[in-house]
């Protein structure tokens, strides 16, 4: 029997890497046969749960609306007397201040910084400052770590490090031909040439426009670059569309769109290179991992949680950020890398994410934490 009882409170879960986490954390104890609850909005996510063991009660915890706070802290409340919950797990600055609001008698609190979080209006830092308010601080990477304690003036010692981690044993599987026939097919992937791969939502600030604007002046004739990732943002993903036929390169360039991790790991598999270029540094940016895992070559923005997973590996994954002049030369080194040398660089990379960014490295961090509170 468990020594703990535990709430995880995420504001919903739709897609993303925090609500990953939240997942892979509760099936890892549903697993273990340990009960264990989320608190959340709702979202396509649930339906991953192990409901045996891993318990959904929906309350608006994604609201930006503060005057309903109190009311949703005195339902959760209840909702933690009722089940005898002795952790509460919050991984959002909303659910933070929710629990803030109620009293925290027989219960331990933990926050999970996911990101370094922006705003510098007097309300904005208050708002963000919230989650350092709980009992026990963890980062999912030492860049996270670093922020956090420099913006909101935190002791180093009080923060645990818990690295965010992808499922190795899932790439480890063989990739389904039909779902990988599937998507050549649909998107018409010509295979013969050399994939650029460029995984990220359509956002301004993860550089794909940049990124375009860059390599557009290569020689593109064997070359094959795709995006993918959600497209909500539709004036930014237009734009990009419209510049891509402006050029005439829509044979070039393609934008895929929101694709399910089946697709994504048969892409990561069929590209030679994989690329990570933001504006700014990301709180970890797990697909670098996945990529190399993958045993395709990465090129990526030397900073932010991406710099802690590329530090012990080959200066050719790395990149100063914002380099754009130096991108092409960069990017051909790696399309042309001998077979034995890619080979040599990669088997490398693969051990060093599995030693620190595999999900079974970070629930197995989870567990250790709940225990000893």
């Amino acid at each position: 029997m468990s020594s703990f009882n535990l709430v995880q409170i995420v504001p919903s879960l739709e897609s993303g890497g925090v609500e990953r986490g939240t997942v892979d954390v509760a099936n890892f104890l549903a697993e273990k046969k340990i009960k264990n609850f989320i608190i959340t909005s709702g979202g396509k996510m649930i339906k991953e749960l192990d409901n045996t063991f891993t318990h959904v009660y929906q309350l608006p915890v994604d609201s930006k609306n503060f005057f309903s706070y109190p009311l949703i802290a005195r339902k959760i409340n209840q909702f933690i007397k009722a089940n005898n919950i002795n952790i509460v797990h919050v991984r959002s600055r909303g659910p933070a201040w929710i629990i803030n609001l109620m009293p925290k008698k027989n219960i331990k609190t933990i926050a999970t910084f996911h990101n370094v979080y922006g705003g510098n209006s007097y309300f904005k830092k208050i708002y963000n400052k919230g989650m350092s308010k709980m009992d026990h601080l963890v980062a999912i990477s030492e860049y996270v770590k670093e922020k956090i304690v420099k913006k909101y003036n935190l002791s180093p010692h009080n923060i645990l490090v818990i690295n965010r981690g992808i499922d190795t044993e899932y790439f480890n599987q063989p990739i389904d031909a039909i779902t990988r026939d599937n998507i050549i097919k649909t998107h018409q992937i010509d295979t013969s040439k050399k994939i650029i791969f460029f995984p990220a939502r359509m956002t301004s600030w993860k550089g794909q426009l940049e990124f375009f604007h860059t390599v557009k002046t290569m020689d593109l004739q064997n070359i094959l670059i795709l995006f993918a990732g959600g497209t909500k943002n539709d004036s930014y993903t237009k734009f990009v569309r419209d510049a891509i036929k402006k050029n005439n390169l829509t044979s070039t360039f393609k934008i895929l769109g929101s694709l399910n991790q089946d697709e994504m790991r048969s892409l990561y598999q069929l590209a030679d290179l994989s690329v990570s270029f933001p504006w700014r540094g990301e709180g970890f940016g797990r697909t670098i991992s996945e990529s190399l895992y993958s045993n395709t070559p990465v090129l990526a923005f030397d900073y932010g949680g991406v710099k802690n997973q590329l530090a012990n590996l080959s200066d050719m994954f790395k990149i100063k950020p914002q380099d754009y002049r130096d991108l092409p030369t960069k990017i051909e080194k790696l399309l042309s890398l001998p077979e034995d040398q890619k080979k040599e660089v990669l088997q490398d990379s693969k051990f060093e994410i599995k030693s620190n960014f595999s999900k079974i490295n970070m629930v197995n961090q989870y567990m250790k934490l709940y225990e000893s509170l």
